[in-house]
């Protein structure tokens, strides 16, 4: 056992200073024990995105206008930790619920971290956000028990179900047995920012950066969203609009182009316009165009991002494009979210 007789706080800090040194380990976020994040708002390391990503739904509040530096609210890791040996599993299980309680009132939790963890004075696991994700979106679900209860059937719903995640997604280091391999997966893994301190948008964070859209974004667009709904336009198919365009590495919309005419709607010129064949019966001949009532929040909000997405992550976040959208339309829409590799798969066999 590598750090013996120890209190939690000191371990931390070790574990901090041994393994996540050229990180910021000081950042406290509610009630999670351990957080890495960007150390001094630069990019580290010399990685450019993340190998293994994923995203949770809810709601988001506006993001926060204090943060200049979209690389200085990103959490890299958020972990759980415990002095002695301690069972992996019940401190996921506590992780998730310390997570799932908080959610909905801190906004710091809503922009999920690339991966969960937990170490105590002997080890250090980690699991990928997208692993797990699916926990938080359980329905008829307590997620207001104290999570240090492990005796609670709220505790145990969780335990029970973060095993058959982890024993698929783990990765396990011993800190003096394997204490190379741990290194090398932290350098590898946990930085996610290209050079020009914007973040890459992959199939860990396109949820949650939709959600934030949502509130900046969606308002400022000339759109009416009522009717189109009606219509089965919904503010997703925008949202795929502004992801999917080659944005020439700059801030200016004017030379955003549309990387693909296959979705419902592209952004071309300034403006979204939906694609003739989509065209609803409210919409009349030659108004499938529709601009932004003020650009420069738009530009202001998308100069944190860099587009498109992530190439080997395109497919993905098309393919899983029902994320967006409620489970009422989803279901309504049916076949309209079935994955393109699904429908192609069966047109093949049909």
């Amino acid at each position: 056992m590598k750090y013996k007789n120890i209190r939690e706080e000191e371990l931390k800090n070790k574990v901090g200073q041994d393994f996540f040194a050229k990180f910021d380990t000081t950042r406290i976020i509610g009630n999670i024990d351990f957080c890495v994040i960007h150390k001094n708002n630069k990019t580290p390391m010399g990685q450019t995105h993340l190998i293994i990503p994923p995203p949770p739904m809810g709601h988001d509040p506006l993001e926060r206008k204090d943060s200049h530096n979209p690389l200085d609210k990103t959490s890299l890791l958020w972990a759980e930790a415990k002095t002695g040996d301690y069972d992996l599993y019940a401190m996921f299980a506590q992780l998730i619920l310390t997570i799932g309680k908080a959610r909905k009132t801190n906004k710091d939790l809503l922009l999920p971290p690339a991966f969960l963890g937990v170490f105590d004075a002997k080890k250090i696991a980690f699991v990928s956000y997208n692993a797990v994700m699916d926990i938080f979106s359980m329905n008829d679900f307590n997620w207001t028990v104290t999570p240090s209860n492990h005796e609670t059937s709220s505790f145990k719903i969780i335990k029970e179900r973060i095993q058959k995640a982890l024993d698929q997604h783990n990765y396990v280091y011993d800190y003096i047995e394997n204490e190379a391999e741990l290194k090398e997966f932290i350098k590898s893994n946990l930085a996610n920012a290209t050079e020009s301190g914007k973040i890459l948008i992959d199939k860990n964070n396109f949820v949650p950066i939709y959600l934030r859209w949502l509130t900046q974004v969606k308002p400022c667009i000339n759109f009416d969203w009522t009717e189109g709904r009606k219509h089965n336009i919904l503010d997703s198919d925008f949202y795929l609009a502004d992801l999917f365009v080659d944005d020439k590495g700059t801030a200016e919309i004017m030379d955003d182009t549309p990387l693909s005419d296959n979705l419902f709607v592209v952004f071309r010129n300034s403006q979204y316009e939906i694609l003739n064949k989509n065209l609803p019966g409210f919409i009349s001949s030659g108004t499938n165009a529709f601009g932004l009532k003020d650009k420069k929040v738009y530009e202001q909000f998308w100069k944190k991002y860099k587009r498109p997405p992530l190439e080997e992550f395109q497919h993905y976040i098309i393919d899983r494009r029902d994320l967006l959208v409620p489970q009422d339309i989803r279901e309504r829409k049916g076949a309209f979210f079935t994955p393109q590799k699904w429908v192609e798969l069966s047109q093949k066999y049909i």
